[in-house]
């Protein structure tokens, strides 16, 4: 090919375009000035460069066809359609809350693996009205410290010492525990779990459609206060996350770091794994990260409590989220090839 400019250098055109001039044609074709009088042009008889590939190794096209050609081949050979967006919910998850929750699963890319960021000490199983203690050693064997230096564990470890554990004891949030609440929020909302979880609420309507109108909606649901035993003694994320002791018995309570941290101080004991409800069902081991337990704490006994094991935080803010707000009262879903029920806050 000519440079532009310089009509008098012509290429022949049985010779493929070097690397300059392919790159040149990826810009587009070059904008010519008249050649003068008598200059030796070889425009309309060109070999494609990818000719072998493509398969048109005897054809010969003009600037214009060439560049038509190229670009369509780029398209369809050297820059392959994108994957689909992984945050982006398909038909079958807005139709399926099932589905959606094990696309969750999938989602949380910091969840921990059993036998290299902790280890379980399941020990024995009982029935939930069987008063003896299963299991003699903690639950906990070990929790890797660089678990509480990732950035969202560290902001939700901030949240657990904001509560009474006594309802009917009024909450009072403090300016600190306000800005540890949206520190945490504001952690969350990058991660692919809430990202996710927001554009499927905004698809069906439930979600403001901003991220800070987003951020103000998950504040009110779990950080609000609300009337359990007394005016204001209570919200969604202690009950959830925290736990709270009602009437002698310990209510909500199933986040796996508070019983982590609440075993490790010597408040809580594990007392054993639940026996599945089917015969025949897979007994708890090490492995498992949906668990149902045993345990008490502070003295006051939870006869059967179900966790989540080394998920993320945002993990379980979202699926609770999504539960609350596009399902039911009760939800049954699968997370981890396990079916669990999910009830309203």
């Amino acid at each position: 090919l000519p440079a532009p400019g310089h009509w008098n250098q012509v290429k022949p055109c049985n010779e493929p375009p070097t690397a300059c001039e392919m790159s040149a044609w990826a810009r587009g074709p070059p904008k010519m000035e008249e050649p003068p009088p008598g200059a030796e042009v070889a425009f309309d008889a060109i070999r494609c460069p990818c000719r072998e590939i493509c398969g048109h190794e005897e054809d010969l096209f003009s600037s214009e066809e060439l560049f038509v050609h190229l670009q369509e081949y780029h398209k369809a050979v050297v820059q392959p359609p994108p994957e689909p967006d992984a945050s982006e919910p398909t038909e079958d998850e807005l139709g399926d809350l099932s589905q959606a929750c094990a696309r969750l699963w999938e989602l949380d890319e910091g969840r921990l693996v059993p036998g290299e960021h902790y280890t379980l000490n399941v020990q024995g199983g009982k029935k939930t009205y069987w008063s003896d203690d299963k299991a003699e050693e903690p639950l906990f064997s070990f929790v890797s410290p660089e678990v509480f230096r990732r950035p969202s564990f560290r902001a939700f470890y901030a949240l657990l010492d904001n509560y009474e554990a006594q309802t009917g004891v009024a909450e009072s949030v403090t300016q600190q525990e306000s800005s540890e609440n949206w520190a945490f929020l504001r952690e969350i909302m990058e991660t692919p779990v809430m990202i996710y979880v927001h554009k499927y609420l905004m698809a069906k309507g439930l979600a403001a459609d901003t991220v800070y109108g987003f951020k103000q909606q998950l504040y009110s649901l779990w950080f609000k206060l609300y009337r359990r035993s007394h005016t204001l003694d209570s919200s969604g994320f202690e009950h959830v996350f925290v736990g709270e002791v009602k009437d002698g018995k310990v209510s909500g309570m199933h986040n796996w770091i508070q019983l982590y941290i609440e075993e490790k101080r010597g408040n809580l004991d594990y007392r054993g794994w639940i026996y599945p409800h089917k015969r025949g069902g897979e007994p708890s081991d090490e492995n498992d990260q949906v668990m149902t337990i045993q345990f008490a704490w502070g003295g006051v006994l939870k006869n059967v409590s179900t966790s989540l094991i080394g998920v993320t935080p945002e993990f379980e803010i979202a699926l609770y989220t999504l539960c609350f707000l596009a399902g039911e009262e009760e939800n049954h879903v699968q997370v981890n090839h396990t079916n669990i029920l999910l009830y309203e806050l």
